[in-house]
């Protein structure tokens, strides 16, 4: 038996995730079984429980996108992959539960240098960072870039990343207690209380090289107003609730806009160059290049507490399930 955060039905996470016991299946012969030791509660994470992606999530499902464990048993088909093996599985939820069965292929191989908490909080944050700076954007020393939310746990990253390069950005915050808390070289921090901060702050700094944007709604377009002529724009979340306003791009036609999501990444590429990613991200964690700070860490079967603590996302760590 094992305990499972199971959804039944979309809605609030505090309200529709609910702890079950059920009986291990028989392992295929083709998957490998993970004992998860620790888990990430990710806003990609409630998003999907509260239904915004219903049209590619069947009910019931077990949340969670970033979960670390270790190889438990392997099916009688399955060649490469020891028990023991510390492992990420990825490219499906799964990971709000005690054990997952899944595709060998699909488990990203953890270096010991990683503690398990490390582990954890590897992959949603680190990889989508690592992979916007260098994949979309084409990170070099002398670039100027701008990164909003940047207290965030993705925000500091982006950061620490930015600067191991060389590259110092102008960080865009919501409060002087973020301010506080950013550490890093910066060219500048920007406290966006309204309008006007935003405005006044960016008053300056236009020739921009890149925006890195997780809130959207109408401050996208004042960000992109200090782009440079084909300076790059990728958005990556919501932060803000509202969409880019349609006159965005009729402003600003000459902006390299672009999305990113880190699951169709994922699932588009090889599972060969997904492990290579991993591999930076992980060197760049295990050299204190990067870090993520954990806030509290609950048992999963006090998933309720855990989602009550977690929400809503906050600057100040990570909650942990464990």
């Amino acid at each position: 038996m094992q305990y499972q955060a199971v959804v039944r039905k979309f809605g609030p996470a505090e309200e529709v995730v609910e702890i079950e016991r059920a009986a291990l299946p028989a392992l295929r012969r083709d998957q490998v079984r993970v004992r998860l030791l620790a888990r990430s509660i990710n806003p990609s994470d409630i998003i999907t429980i509260s239904g915004a992606y219903a049209g590619r999530t069947t009910l019931p499902f077990i949340p969670g996108f970033e979960a670390f464990g270790v190889v438990e048993a392997c099916g009688e088909d399955v060649y490469g992959l020891a028990p023991g093996t510390r492992v990420l599985p990825v490219r499906s939820a799964g990971g709000w539960q005690e054990f997952k069965d899944t595709d060998p292929s699909w488990c990203l191989h953890v270096p010991d240098t990683l503690s398990d908490f490390e582990a954890a909080t590897s992959y949603v944050n680190p990889m989508t960072a690592w992979l916007m700076l260098h994949k979309k954007i084409g990170l070099r020393p002398g670039m100027r870039i701008a990164i909003n939310a940047a207290a965030s746990s993705i925000g500091s990253i982006l950061i620490g990343l930015a600067n191991a390069v060389g590259v110092e950005p102008v960080a865009i915050v919501r409060s002087e207690e973020s301010r506080q808390r950013l550490r890093g070289r910066l060219e500048a921090v920007i406290v966006d209380k309204e309008d006007r901060d935003l405005t006044a702050g960016l008053a300056g700094r236009h020739g921009l090289d890149a925006v890195l944007d997780c809130v959207g709604g109408a401050h996208a377009g004042l960000l992109a107003d200090a782009l440079k002529p084909g300076g790059h724009f990728v958005h990556y979340g919501l932060l803000s609730g509202q969409s880019i306003p349609p006159s965005f791009w009729l402003s600003h036609p000459e902006v390299a806009f672009s999305f990113f999501h880190l699951r169709e990444w994922v699932h588009s590429e090889a599972m060969g160059d997904v492990q290579r990613a991993y591999a930076e991200v992980a060197a760049q964690i295990a050299s204190k290049v990067i870090a993520t700070e954990v806030r509290e860490v609950f048992p999963l079967e006090k998933i309720r507490l855990a989602l009550q603590s977690a929400l809503p996302f906050r600057t100040g760590g990570k909650v942990l399930l464990a």
